[in-house]
């Protein structure tokens, strides 16, 4: 029913605690500091380790990937906006795909359910490896096996139990393409990136405090899936709820300046760039990029 749904992979876990080498792995990267903005991180450690505690009798994890890549990028003469931000704001727009599944699931096995998109405490990074949906990468984000990294992740829990899915165990190897591309060098520690660097993670949580930016940005960066060989050739987002929305391809910082922002909020509500709001947006703006191909600095 998720293939059918539109979803790129899915797989299934028995629920239960996560291991305890992912969990100490993950609590070494809040220790560093890698969190950096991301404060809700921290929250609910409890939950993190056993989604049985998100549902009553939960006994089978579903992670499911979606494909986000959008068939059409913007000009390059605009200001970079991250591919994830094309289209509606996909906790909305993938809650609605989800939602008639899993009510089809309860009504056919009588299972409860419960949807997690970025909604509960969910280390869903490992439950989508040990599901065999694909593996981390040196970048941090999760590799589908012919499909890439530009996924949504998402899970569904169930009542009921299905059969599990072996892991996958595929890895980067030594390639290391993303660690060498990464303009701020967040992703020199690990594969866990350090968020006090990241540019994707610094433009929506703090705007205004990148630096490093190899071009002007509204929000994001994409640098580390660019040069990723599983995203060489991938195919194209075809699922309804994540086509491109026109007026995400031609924002830029004239229109936001001319904007107030009841017209802003009019204009954009339901997408991503809610989150950062129309003074983020232009915070980020006014740091200036570094051109590293000319060697020069730019606005």
């Amino acid at each position: 029913m998720l293939l059918e749904s539109g979803a790129s992979a899915v797989g299934f876990a028995r629920a239960g605690e996560v291991e305890p080498s992912a969990v100490s792995a993950f609590e070494r990267w809040l220790s560093r500091g890698d969190a950096g903005e991301l404060a809700y991180m921290r929250n609910y450690p409890e939950l993190r380790r056993d989604p049985r505690l998100l549902l009553e009798g939960c006994r089978t994890v579903v992670s499911i990937a979606w494909l986000y890549n959008p068939p059409r990028l913007r000009p390059a003469t605009l200001p970079y906006l991250a591919r994830y931000a094309y289209s509606r704001d996909y906790h909305n727009a993938l809650r609605s795909v989800l939602k008639p599944v899993a009510r089809e699931i309860a009504s056919r096995y009588g299972a409860q359910w419960r949807i997690c998109i970025d909604s509960a405490p969910v280390m869903e990074r490992y439950w989508a490896v040990k599901s065999g949906v694909g593996f981390c990468g040196r970048s941090g984000l999760l590799i589908v096996p012919g499909v890439g990294s530009r996924v949504f992740l998402t899970e569904l829990l169930l009542t009921i139990e299905l059969p599990p899915d072996n892991p996958c165990t595929l890895t980067c190897g030594d390639c290391g393409a993303c660690v060498r591309a990464c303009p701020s060098g967040a992703l020199q520690a690990s594969a866990s990136p350090d968020c006090r660097r990241c540019i994707s993670a610094l433009t929506i949580e703090l705007p205004g405090s990148a630096r490093h930016l190899p071009r002007p940005t509204l929000a994001g960066c994409d640098l580390c899936q660019d040069v990723c060989p599983h995203n060489a050739g991938n195919a194209r987002t075809q699922l309804a709820a994540l086509q491109t929305l026109p007026h995400l391809l031609t924002v830029d910082e004239t229109e936001l300046r001319a904007l107030s922002d009841e017209q802003f909020r009019a204009r954009y509500a339901g997408t991503p760039l809610m989150r950062i709001g129309r003074e983020g947006l232009l915070a980020n703006l006014s740091v200036i990029s570094v051109d590293s191909s000319a060697g020069r600095e730019s606005r």
